[in-house]
C-alpha cells in the first residue's frame, strides 16, 4: 500500500509538471502568434498603402481614435476622410516593415517599428530617402488589430533593408513585488510622464533615464538620427532637460504595457526654445516597476511652433 502511494504521489507530481511545462509552452507560442498577427497587420499596412496610397491606407488601417502628427496631433482617420482622393499619379510613396516589436500579456496592445523607404515618382525624382515608422496597436472588438498613434522620423541612411526580418522584444518573467504596487489606470497614465519629467528637473537628463529606461532593451528614435538602441550613444541625447506636457495615451488590460503622448519642450545649444511631440511607450519589468522602453520625439516646424 505505501509503495503504491508513493507511486500515485510521485505520478501526481510529473503530471502537475507536465501541465506547468505545457503551459508555459502554450503561453509562448501564444504570445509569437500573437506578435506574428500584430507584424502581419503591420506587413498589410504597408502593403495596402504602397498600392492604394496614402490617403486611403491610413483610412483602412488607422482606428476611429487613432492619432497622427501632422505635426500636430490629429485623428488621423476622421482628417483624411475628410479630404478628397489625391487627383493625378503620387508623387511619392513610401513603403515600410517591422523590424522589433512587444505586445501586453493581455494581448490587446502593442507596438512594432522599422524602416521606411520612400521613393519619389516625379519626373525628375531625388534618390531614395530613409526614415523609422513607430506605431502602436490596439485589439479591436472584432478582433483585427488598429493603428492607435504613430510617430515617424527620417533618418540619414537606411536603418535596415525593407525585407528585414521581425524580432520580438524580450518576455519580462515577472514575479510578485515586494511593494504593493497598484495597477493604474488610463486616467493616471500622465504621472508616468509627470514623474519622468520631475526627475530630469531635480536630477538631470543623465540620471533621469537611467532611472527610468528598461536599460537591457529600449529604443530612442530622434528626427535625422539613427536610432538608439545602446547606452553608450545615448549619451549625446542627454545635455538638456525636457519638459513633458501629457496629452493622452492608453493602457493594456493586462496594466503591464502603456503608451503617452504629448508636447515636449527643451533649451536648445543656442539656448533656443525646441519643441514638439513625443511618443513614450512604458512597460513594468520584472520588478513591476513602469520603465521606459521606447522615446519617439519629433521638433515642430519653426513656422509651426
Amino acid at each position: 500500500m505505501l509503495v503504491r502511494t508513493i507511486s500515485l504521489s510521485f505520478m501526481t507530481c510529473l503530471a502537475i509538471v507536465a501541465l506547468s511545462v505545457s503551459t508555459a509552452l502554450s503561453q509562448k507560442l501564444s504570445r509569437e502568434k500573437q506578435l506574428d498577427e500584430l507584424a502581419d497587420a503591420e506587413r498589410a499596412f504597408a502593403a495596402f498603402t504602397v498600392k492604394e496610397g496614402f490617403r486611403d491606407g491610413f483610412i483602412k488601417f488607422f482606428a476611429d481614435d487613432g492619432i497622427g502628427f501632422g505635426p500636430h496631433p490629429e485623428r488621423t482617420r476622421e482628417k483624411l476622410m475628410k479630404s478628397p482622393p489625391a487627383a493625378g499619379p503620387r508623387k511619392v510613396i513610401f513603403n515600410w516593415a517591422p523590424m522589433f516589436g512587444d505586445i501586453s500579456a493581455a494581448g490587446d496592445l502593442g507596438y512594432t517599428t522599422g524602416p521606411v523607404l520612400f521613393t519619389d515618382m516625379t519626373e525628375n525624382p531625388r534618390p531614395h530617402w530613409h526614415g523609422m515608422y513607430f506605431s502602436v496597436w490596439q485589439k479591436q472588438a472584432d478582433g483585427g488589430w488598429k493603428v492607435v498613434v504613430d510617430m515617424g522620423v527620417d533618418t540619414p541612411q537606411a536603418v535596415a533593408p525593407i525585407n528585414t526580418q521581425f524580432r520580438s522584444a524580450t518576455v519580462i518573467k515577472r514575479h510578485p513585488s515586494k511593494h504593493n504596487v497598484p495597477n493604474i489606470g488610463a486616467s493616471d497614465l500622465s504621472q508616468l510622464d509627470v514623474q519622468f519629467s520631475d526627475k530630469i528637473t531635480e536630477k538631470g537628463m543623465a540620471i533621469a533615464y537611467a532611472n527610468t529606461l528598461d536599460r537591457t532593451e529600449f529604443r530612442l528614435h530622434r528626427k535625422g538620427h539613427m536610432p538608439v538602441i545602446d547606452e553608450n550613444d545615448l549619451v549625446r541625447f542627454l545635455m538638456s532637460g525636457d519638459k513633458f506636457e501629457y496629452i493622452g495615451g492608453k493602457i493594456s488590460s493586462s496594466n503591464d504595457l502603456a503608451f503617452t503622448y504629448g508636447k515636449y519642450a527643451r533649451a536648445n545649444q543656442a539656448n533656443e526654445i525646441e519643441s514638439g511631440y513625443y511618443v513614450h511607450v512604458w512597460r513594468r519589468d520584472s520588478e513591476d516597476k513602469w520603465r521606459l522602453v521606447v522615446d519617439v520625439q519629433n521638433p515642430l516646424p519653426k513656422s509651426q511652433k
